[in-house]
């Protein structure tokens, strides 16, 4: 097996789970949905495990207690009238009315979706979700594609490819052949950060890293970039229809 779990009863405020890799070389916490795991080598000794853990202790809290907040302020969607949906950083209420028109649209400050007569809950409200992820994934790419030609033009840089998908635990990503791609639901977030996300993985078409020049190339074109990535760590995860 590549890897063995094991679980850790502690003393601390909270429980984790040790992962051992025996390919690792080094140590690291990953706080996630609530839960604690420490990814060591995997023969890395249990004292050691739990010094690590121990000297992480306030940072692990503190993970634990924003997501906690997260979750209260992020309540489960109804898919009702008057329900708030976020693009570029607006809310705009949903409106539901019946008809057969098969998308979205944005118009005096609410958003409309058109529902067919007769529809049971579960079929209601898949059929919303439907047409908000479509009218969704259009605005973001185009809007993405245009703030990446751009920034590119300040970079002088030529993605081969600019595109959405639909990534749960990152924002972006940009490959060596200069292929650029984008978490269509930043499309919901200020035009700040969706200029940051999209500034960000520009920039690895110059430097494919994080390194010092990296991030000092990310502030000579956008010099406030640290807010868009804290807004983002606060925020990132009530991103979603």
């Amino acid at each position: 097996m590549d890897s063995q779990a094991e679980r850790a009863a502690t003393s601390l405020d909270f429980d984790y789970e040790v992962i051992r890799r025996p390919r690792r070389k080094t140590a690291c916490i990953r706080v996630r949905d609530h839960t604690v795991a420490v990814i060591v080598p995997g023969k890395l000794p249990e004292k050691q495990i739990e010094q690590i853990v121990l000297s992480k202790r306030h940072w692990i809290v503190n993970k634990l207690r924003q997501q906690r907040e997260l979750q209260a302020r992020h309540q489960p969607r109804q898919y009702i009238n008057g329900e708030d949906f976020a693009f570029l950083g607006c809310n705009y209420r949903l409106h539901v009315v019946p008809g057969k028109r098969k998308t979205a649209c944005l118009s005096r400050g609410r958003m409309s979706v058109h529902i067919p007569t007769g529809l049971d809950p579960a079929k209601r409200e898949q059929h919303i979700i439907s047409q908000l992820s479509a009218w969704y994934q259009q605005r973001a790419l185009d809007h993405l594609q245009q703030k990446s030609a751009r920034y590119a033009v300040h970079l002088g840089v030529a993605p081969s490819h600019v595109g959405i998908k639909s990534y749960r635990r990152r924002w972006g990503s940009c490959h060596i052949d200069g292929r650029v791609y984008f978490n269509w639901r930043i499309i919901m977030a200020p035009h700040f950060v969706v200029d940051y996300v999209v500034l960000h993985e520009l920039c690895h078409l110059v430097q494919h890293n994080h390194s010092p020049a990296y991030w000092n190339l990310v502030a000579s074109i956008m010099s406030d970039y640290r807010e868009a990535k804290v807004w983002l760590k606060l925020n990132g995860p009530a991103l979603d229809i």
